[in-house]
């Protein structure tokens, strides 16, 4: 019917193109049913679109693309250039199947609406529409819809989009700033958000300006401020469309202060209209003091400095070359070989000083296909580095998984912070059987831990033993020695909690008036320049 409908859709763009309007229903889309495939197509628009690992069975009004969940390369479609302006644009899309929504709509590059779905079988019956999404963009524009990311975004059906002219007559600056501007500060990154700013005149966007220096200059009207979001030059800028209310930065040096303020505006190009008069909102953030514990991708083609431990059965975590994230190298183990085997094997890290930092945590992608026992990610602190892994203690820990099917998942944080001692190994744990036996890939495994305040880099050369370790009631530190020493116990931001000297080689702390949480035990012996540090975890 939609095909049959074609001549008189174009006899009607020509009045939309004439006013600056516009319309797709992808009538002249050619996808395939059932596999998702890459292509092009002349629009309603008179360009040339493109979509990528789309699949045309899920139509909302056939023909129509869906975008495909977890592909590679990532599921998108986009337009050639469009002219005469965009000042709103409305679409409708459908949930392809049991996965929610999260679809990304963004017009010349620029994030302008994200629309999601509740997810479930039943909404796959479901056509929901995006709303009139404000633009404002005169001239040439790209309209691209791509996967919010390429791992737990559905897949999603688009349809009927429409857009409307950009008004010819340039906006008032906006009435009012955005509020609740706030920074959160994680290793290397540092992500800003902020509510939308309200009034009378509402912004078309905003700037946000970013520098490691106090010395951030408010923007001139009608001169646009192009994106920078590398900060290696010390300065930045981001420009994000009203209602998406949070940007990141990232790969940012450790210990480093940055400044940012942020400027909503009206209009584009030579008619940009900046409100800058009285305090726009700005927050300051400085980076953790981060260091790097272990950072393995596999490019070198090896397991190295990470160890396999083979504990039962003839497989053995490999390095597969071409299947990591990005076709790069990965770690891979698999039972199965002409038929499920029973095996367990163990991917183990070197050995990590967690007493010398604060916050410590870890992240990695991983992927599997077929039926088996999930992995497991052990963390250990009495592991001798070389010996059988079942013969010592192990903690599990909690880790987002992928789901299957090939996708390379992010695990998120996962927080380390509880663990004590000088020598704490991470372990991957493989388990499968006669009857089902998965395989499972790992890559960009990075381990990272906070320097704490008031703690400088400590001699590793010597530890201290503290026990119990998590402690509640009263802890013991020996020393191993009878010389005269210093003694002090600080928090994780640098307050001295408690502090001695002696020349004992054992003393015991009371702990009725230590808060929960982490301190660091500081060593340091007179005539010396020699400093030791312990972590202790108090519960």
């Amino acid at each position: 019917m939609k095909k049959q409908l074609l001549t008189l859709i174009f006899m009607t763009l020509i009045g939309f193109v004439s006013r600056g309007q516009g319309l797709e229903t992808f009538a002249n889309y050619v996808g395939t049913s059932g596999t998702y495939s890459d292509g092009t197509f002349v629009g309603q628009d008179g360009s040339t679109w493109t979509y990528t690992q789309c699949r045309s069975d899920r139509a909302i009004t056939a023909p129509s693309p869906c975008l495909g969940k977890a592909r590679t390369p990532a599921a998108n479609v986009f337009s050639g250039t469009i002219h005469n302006g965009c000042g709103t644009i409305s679409f409708d899309y459908k949930q392809g199947f049991s996965t929610a929504v999260k679809l990304n709509l963004l017009i010349n590059g620029l994030l302008v609406s994200t629309v999601t779905s509740p997810g479930g079988t039943a909404d796959t019956m479901n056509v929901h529409n995006s709303g009139s999404v404000t633009v404002d963009i005169p001239g040439d524009f790209v309209i691209k819809f791509e996967q919010f990311d390429n791992a737990t975004s559905g897949q999603v059906t688009v349809d009927n989009v429409s857009w409307t002219a950009y008004s010819s007559t340039p906006l008032p600056e906006p009435t009012n700033y955005p509020t609740a501007f706030t920074a959160t500060a994680l290793p290397y990154t540092i992500h800003l958000n902020w509510t939308d700013a309200v009034g009378g005149q509402l912004p078309t966007a905003y700037l946000v300006l970013a520098s490691n220096q106090n010395n951030i200059v408010a923007p001139v009207d009608g001169t646009p401020v192009p994106d920078n979001a590398n900060l290696s030059g010390g300065t930045g800028a981001l420009n994000l469309f009203q209602g998406v209310q949070t940007c990141t930065f990232n790969n940012l040096p450790s210990n480093t202060q940055y400044f940012f303020k942020i400027f909503p505006y009206t209009n584009s190009g030579a008619n940009i209209n900046y409100k800058t008069d009285g305090t726009p909102p700005n927050v300051t953030k400085t980076t953790p003091n981060t260091v790097t514990l272990n950072a393995q991708n596999f490019t070198s083609y090896s397991l190295a400095p990470w160890i396999e431990y083979n504990v039962t059965g003839p497989q053995i975590w490999v390095v597969d070359s071409i299947h990591g994230v990005g076709a790069t190298p990965c770690a891979k183990m698999s039972g199965y070989s002409g038929s499920n085997i029973e095996n367990e094997d163990w991917l183990i890290s070197p050995p990590m000083n967690f007493n010398n930092y604060i916050n410590e945590s870890m992240s990695f992608q991983s992927a599997y296909k077929y039926a088996g026992p999930a992995l497991d990610l052990m963390i250990s602190n009495d592991y001798d580095g070389s010996s059988d892994p079942t013969l010592f203690n192990w903690t599990p820990l909690t880790a987002t998984w992928s789901p299957g099917n090939w996708v390379w998942t992010p695990s998120g944080t996962v927080d380390l912070s509880q663990t004590t001692g000088s020598s704490v190994y991470i372990g991957y744990r493989y388990m499968s059987t006669t009857s089902a036996a998965s395989t499972w890939e790992v890559d960009d495994i990075l381990i990272t831990g906070d320097m704490p305040v008031g703690i400088s880099t400590p001699d590793e050369t010597r530890t201290i033993q503290v026990y119990p370790n998590p402690a509640s009631d009263k802890v013991t530190i020996t020393f191993g020695d009878n010389l005269q020493k210093e003694v002090m116990v600080r928090s994780v931001i640098g307050s001295l909690i408690y502090s001695t000297s002696t020349s004992s080689n054992s003393i015991t702390i009371n702990l009725a008036n230590f808060a929960q949480g982490i301190y660091f035990i500081r060593t340091h012996y007179n005539n010396s320049d020699k400093t030791f540090v312990a972590k202790l975890v108090v519960r």
